[in-house]
């Protein structure tokens, strides 16, 4: 045991972050066109763990990588954190999961392509393999790359022994994988593009975005939070709601960000803060990856956070 006050369980993908920064403002199609590349390791559920574990917690993580050069650094990488992966699967004949996203202007994700087959050998028998494993942690943090099969053995053995579930629904493609479990599920961590998918409806407004977030607590969903980039969060819960603003000062590299706040949220509510606590917990973390280069901030800590936390 490593002394820490709370233990999580991270499920999901881990794989090769690839981000491409054009230097010019035309691309040319078919031509090799000057650009920067910087390349981390990444994945939601692999981001997740690493904030989750420089926030101070007890790390298990469960993933499958290729039986690769890249894949055993991966597991190596998360090792050198304090990130427990002995029950994660090495899969032969199967790349590491990959990321590859071409960048506006402004920072953002224009394009993107991933391959996240590998995640695949996540299987229900393996999920309940875990069974003693999840018996005994404080929370289980997941994202949407699971198969259904594989969440509906998940969320079996959550209820069985009552352990919170934190989701990431990690895009929108994927998200409705998670509806027919947002009862069962504490908190959830859309952006606006996911929170549409879950709830079926449009969010072109902020009053439709905070009925969005009462909609996924009416669903069952204890806390909601739906995030809008520049303009903050909506959260919702039974008994209040409400919308903070964003604390990013100046934009370095939004991605990782999203999955900062889902830690530093999951964490939050492992140390008995309030709803509103918790979520304000976790735009500050937010602010500080969303102002680094890296997709997790390496000067991440719940020290750091707390300086910079407004209430």
């Amino acid at each position: 045991m490593s002394g820490a006050e709370h233990s999580v369980l991270v499920i999901g993908a881990a794989g090769l972050d690839v981000k491409v920064y054009p230097r010019d403002q035309t691309i040319e199609l078919a031509q090799s066109n000057p650009a920067g590349l910087r390349w981390s390791w990444g994945g939601v559920a692999r981001n997740i763990a690493e904030n989750l574990v420089r926030l101070g917690a007890e790390v298990h993580f469960v993933t499958a990588v290729g039986d690769d050069q890249l894949g055993r650094a991966l597991l190596q990488a998360l090792g050198t954190l304090g990130i427990h992966t002995e029950s994660s699967i090495i899969v032969p004949d199967k790349p590491l999961c990959a990321y590859v996203a071409l960048h506006h202007h402004d920072k953002r994700p224009w394009l993107a392509f991933e391959d996240m087959d590998v995640i695949r050998a996540l299987t229900p028998a393996h999920i309940h393999r875990l069974r003693g494993l999840i018996k005994t942690v404080d929370m289980v943090c997941i994202d949407a790359n699971l198969s259904a099969h594989t969440l509906e053995t998940l969320f079996r053995l959550t209820r069985r022994f009552d352990v919170p579930v934190c989701a990431d629904p990690t895009t929108a493609m994927l998200a409705p994988r998670l509806h027919p479990y947002l009862p069962d599920i504490t908190v959830i961590t859309p952006n606006k593009e996911e929170a549409e998918a879950l709830v079926g409806l449009p969010m072109d407004t902020l009053e439709a975005v905070n009925a969005g977030a009462r909609r996924l607590v009416q669903l069952g969903v204890q806390l909601a939070v739906v995030t809008l980039g520049e303009e903050g969060l909506v959260y919702a819960t039974s008994e209040e709601s409400g919308r903070l603003p964003t604390l990013v000062q100046e934009v370095v590299d939004p991605v990782g960000a999203g999955d900062a706040l889902t830690a530093a949220v999951a964490y939050g509510l492992m140390e008995d803060m309030s709803p509103e606590e918790a979520v304000r917990l976790g735009l500050t973390a937010a602010a500080q990856t969303a102002m680094c280069h890296e997709t997790v901030c390496p000067h991440l800590s719940l020290e750091m956070l707390y300086e910079h936390l407004v209430f």
